[in-house]
């Protein structure tokens, strides 16, 4: 059954890899709630002088959850993350959330079809799981490894989580799970 609504339209229409980020993040819904109420709640179906999303005010919510989710001619296009987010009426808390979010937002973009093709050529010549695992975090997730002279307890925490993110993005690969 097809969900209904302006939040349910931010939810279906998010593109795929946003989508991953913010499971990853556990922050969809959150950013739901956030960009609908921030942006689409309070416009009515007529002119709207109090838009913060577009240059020309748009006519109507449909308009505004599609200019948020950059979708153009029914495909999604131009998704900005940073647009969705009302960054004026945020607590400095609700900043430093947002921001994180955004930063893994803007990492899932500019990494997940890489990694995606590594792994499908990595399986295509007979890597097997755990050699592509160890592939995937030396080149896209060495960043996130401990640095020389970190406490056990740090590192074990640290491999811990590249160990989660690999799984999940694994699954993402395997069946568009999110």
């Amino acid at each position: 059954m097809k969900r209904l609504g302006y939040r349910e339209m931010l939810r279906d229409r998010c593109p795929k890899v946003v989508d991953y980020a913010l499971k990853w993040q556990k922050a969809k819904d959150k950013w739901i709630e956030h960009t609908y109420c921030h942006f689409v709640r309070f416009v009515g179906d007529s002119y709207d002088t109090q838009n913060k999303l577009l240059q020309k005010a748009p006519l109507n919510k449909k308009e505004i959850v599609r200019a948020l989710l950059g979708i153009i001619k029914g495909k999604p296009k131009n998704f900005i993350f940073d647009k969705s987010i009302d960054w004026d009426d945020l607590t400095d808390e609700e900043t430093k959330y947002w921001k994180r979010v955004s930063s893994w937002v803007t990492w899932f973009m500019n990494n997940y079809a890489y990694i995606e093709n590594a792994y499908d050529n990595s399986k295509k010549v007979g890597k097997n799981e755990l050699d592509v695992k160890v592939e995937i975090i030396n080149d896209y997730l060495n960043f996130l490894m401990p640095k020389e002279g970190a406490s056990e307890e740090e590192k074990q925490a640290k491999y811990a989580y590249v160990n989660r993110l690999v799984d999940y993005l694994i699954r993402c690969i395997n069946s568009n799970y999110g």
